[in-house]
């Protein structure tokens, strides 16, 4: 069965038997909170024995599963089973173990972006009693949420522009997000200034996003040396291939809908009030520069 992640809760909540959860997709620290809250949050009342599965264990011990679920605890009256790295020819351990239902017992499969095809996929979402839960890469709405509940945690006042700024700069991925967001949350909690704009970007360091603007700029204008050499800086420095090429993706989108809009009748300045995030005030002038440059 296919949920959402407002439905984790619930699910948890309202069954204390056996719940066979898939947590899977591109966004690592996504996945890590989810499994985070389900231990601390929606489990903090229960005495619980955690037991960590890998591939590499089933390897040497194709039964583990099995014996892990089945057993008994003497101390414990929950069990948590969280299993990483499956391979294809294991499911069937799961698969067993998902018959025989063995009560008090959550089984958390952690996985990879897996296609939709994979066996593990087509196990949990075909089956009504399993649950599978997608992790996709944030997008600005998310990271909007994001956002909005750190603020709300940590009793600190962004205005518009520190929140647009840190939406179109923060990572896709939940986990590399967090570890920014905290970097915040340790400057700014019980100090007495008000953050702003120019003191966040060097708290967080805002060179690797100065650089994929700069890349987006440089490949809009042609300009194909220029943007090797950013591109491979931007490699040297660890960011992953594909986070590359959707910051251009998007930048590409963004100038499309201003297009659009420009087509309908409107001129510039309106065109980008359309813009979600908004236009950042120091990208304008190049922007317009693409957007009159290309048909």
């Amino acid at each position: 069965m296919i949920i959402k992640d407002f439905q984790v809760e619930k699910i948890v909540n309202e069954n204390k038997g056996f719940i066979p959860i898939l947590i899977y997709g591109p966004n690592e620290g996504l996945i890590r909170n989810h499994i985070k809250q389900i231990k601390l949050d929606y489990l903090s009342s229960i005495d619980f024995e955690e037991v960590s599965i890998t591939g590499k264990s089933l390897e040497l011990d194709p039964d583990i599963i099995e014996t892990s679920a089945n057993s008994i605890s003497m101390f414990n009256s929950y069990k948590v089973i969280i299993i990483e790295t499956l391979k294809d020819k294991h499911i069937s351990k799961v698969e067993s173990v998902i018959q025989s239902a063995p009560t008090q017992t959550m089984l958390i499969i952690k996985a990879d972006n897996i296609k939709k095809t994979s066996k593990l996929r087509k196990l949990f979402e075909s089956n009504a009693s399993c649950y599978a839960l997608a992790c996709y890469e944030d997008d600005a709405r998310s990271m909007m949420k994001l956002i909005d509940s750190f603020i709300k945690e940590n009793n600190i006042s962004f205005d518009r522009d520190i929140k647009n700024y840190l939406v179109q700069t923060l990572s896709t991925d939940r986990l590399v997000s967090f570890n920014e967001l905290q970097k915040l949350s340790l400057f700014y909690t019980n100090s007495e200034s008000a953050p702003n704009l120019e003191e966040i970007k060097n708290l967080l360091n805002d060179a690797s996003s100065n650089n994929l603007q700069k890349m987006n700029e440089s490949v809009m204008l042609g300009n194909t040396i220029k943007s090797s050499n950013i591109i491979n800086k931007l490699l040297s420095e660890g960011n992953n291939p594909i986070s590359i090429l959707r910051s251009l993706i998007n930048y590409l989108k963004r100038l499309q809908k201003v297009k659009v809009e420009m087509k309908k009748g409107s001129n510039f300045e309106s065109a980008i009030k359309f813009l979600r995030p908004p236009l950042f005030w120091k990208d304008k002038d190049n922007f317009q520069q693409h957007c009159l440059r290309w048909p």
